[in-house]
């Protein structure tokens, strides 16, 4: 989940110096203008995770999203001059597990050289879906000045459709002018959210927001459409059933539609929202409190949208030597032995009027997929070193032109299969840091004390935060990072919190290292 303030899970985001603030436009196409990470859709941080931490709790399992601690990262890639409007970037590590077995990880990134700021910003069609149920519980203060938050960051030329939807979805406005007195009135009347019925037609508030757009293009409106949906999760009349949800905003993604979700109550539920949020079409977060409803209402009209590619399409296939084992760092991919793969209905690159960088501490755009390779030591000698370990291929329509672009490319390790580094030390086939692998370590130490912690024990709960400290203490030796030394203080912070709820139980605190650990040790 996903606290205020972030441009998040656009389907492309900054990650060095953040989304683009810039307020002019140029005329023409996509100019390519330095690089800029593309990460996929879905949480962009993990904060309700990190408030936890700090008020002394141990989170649920559930807060620590994967894809919100990696988009909390900036990874540095090679510049987006490949040619096309999406680069894909793969990288290999290799190291030593805990217990002396072998770990070799592949990771994809994406950048594109496409700058936002050069983009000419469309007249939008802005269809608003806010839920009206106990479930949305929405304070109606919060709600009317996120509202006018929202109005005032428009442009004249933008025209507002609003739909309450719960036991049924109704139409509240209709192509208004952000500044005109029916949204005005609208606001004032202070009933557009609240409810007390557990009806919530989920499909049908997406599909009034289709209506919206259809009957406006067909009244005259030329412009780029986007849907705000402001949900519970949950979805108890008419079309329940969340593959077809899903489904219904796919197709309006994969039609050029920006898709943001912000998930409102105490009873949300996060299987729907997540997955609309992960197509890679808009903002995806969480309203912690009615403060934070107002603040992500108020950014969503500084954020701009434009798509950069549709039916995006990407594979990981292991080389002879290798199969796939576990993935992280994507909630759509899929994987089997002999491969991994994501699809996306659409990418989005992002333009915020009015920031300076992705907020807080953290510069964020970390996003990528990891792939687990598992070696067959057995072939080492038959395939040596300096041989092919996966290839990648991905394509997708671009849409600037609609036309068809793709991309095959494949990394090699410098190792035979299933061998490991003379050293200690990881070996990256960049010859970089490995902040990636880091920063993966990380997220897999903090998840492993948690899995423990949540089965009743203790002991190796500790035990992974153990473990992992000479590991992250070597690389902060080696490398200075914010990134990486705010998750080591957040997983210090959770050992003590362990610690002291393992007491509280009268539980055993004596760490004991789980050497199955999924990570890679780095160094010792």
């Amino acid at each position: 989940m996903l606290s205020k303030m972030n441009l998040v899970s656009l389907g492309l985001c900054a990650a060095a110096v953040g989304c683009s603030t810039q307020d002019s436009a140029v005329e023409g196409g996509l100019v390519p203008t330095g690089s800029v990470n593309v990460a996929q859709g879905g949480a962009q941080d993990i904060s309700e995770f990190r408030a936890l931490v700090k008020a002394g709790k141990v989170p649920a399992l559930d807060t620590l999203d994967p894809v919100g601690f990696f988009a909390e990262h900036a990874i540095d890639l090679p510049d987006a001059d490949c040619g096309k409007d999406v680069c894909i970037h793969p990288f290999l590590a290799v190291a030593p597990r805990f217990n002396g077995g072998n770990w070799t990880m592949a990771f994809v990134a994406m950048n594109t050289g496409v700058d936002p700021s050069t983009l000419e910003r469309p007249p939008v069609h802005l269809a608003i879906a806010v839920e009206s149920s106990s479930f949305a519980d929405i304070d109606e203060d919060a709600l009317d000045a996120g509202m006018q938050g929202l109005l005032a960051s428009l442009r004249p030329e933008d025209r507002v459709s609003v739909i309450r939807y719960g036991e049924k979805a109704e139409r509240r406005a209709f192509l208004a002018a952000p500044g005109s007195a029916e949204l005005a009135r609208l606001i004032a009347d202070r009933r557009l959210g609240g409810g007390a019925g557990e009806l919530v037609g989920l499909y049908e508030g997406i599909a009034a927001a289709e209506m919206a757009f259809e009957e406006g293009d067909a009244a005259g409106f030329e412009g780029a459409h986007r849907v705000l949906l402001l949900t519970s999760g949950h979805a108890t009349r008419g079309i329940t059933d969340p593959d077809h949800i899903l489904a219904l905003g796919e197709a309006l993604v994969e039609d050029g539609t920006a898709f943001g979700v912000i998930g409102v109550g105490e009873s949300f539920l996060v299987r729907i929202p997540s997955a609309l949020g992960s197509m890679g079409a808009g903002t995806y977060a969480y309203a912690l409190d009615a403060g934070d409803l107002g603040g992500l209402l108020s950014e969503e009209g500084k954020t701009t949208l434009f798509p950069l590619a549709t039916e995006f399409s990407l594979e990981v296939i292991p080389s002879a030597g290798y199969t796939v084992g576990r993935i992280y760092g994507t909630k759509r991919a899929t994987a089997d032995a002999t491969g991994a793969a994501l699809e996306m209905p659409a990418l989005f690159i992002g333009q915020r009027d009015g920031a300076t960088d992705v907020g807080g501490s953290r510069r964020g755009g970390g996003g990528g997929l990891f792939v687990e390779l598992l070696a067959d030591p057995s072939l080492a000698d038959d395939i040596g070193p300096d041989k092919a370990a996966f290839q990648v291929t991905a394509d997708w329509s671009s849409a600037r032109d609609g036309a068809a672009q793709e991309v095959d490319t494949t990394l090699r390790n410098a190792l035979p299969p299933g061998q490991n580094p003379d050293s200690m030390w990881w070996n990256i086939s960049d010859g970089g840091s490995g902040k990636p692998y880091m920063m993966l370590n990380m997220y897999l130490a903090l998840r492993g004390a948690l899995d423990f912690y949540q089965a009743g024990d203790c002991r190796r709960s500790l035990g992974v935060i153990e473990m992992m400290k000479p590991s992250v203490g070597a690389w902060l030796g080696a490398y200075s990072d914010t990134d990486i030394q705010d998750d080591n203080n957040l997983m210090l912070t959770l050992q003590q919190n362990i610690e002291n709820a393992c007491r509280e139980s009268q539980s055993s605190t004596e760490p004991t290292p789980p050497f199955d650990f999924e990570g890679g040790c780095g160094w010792l």
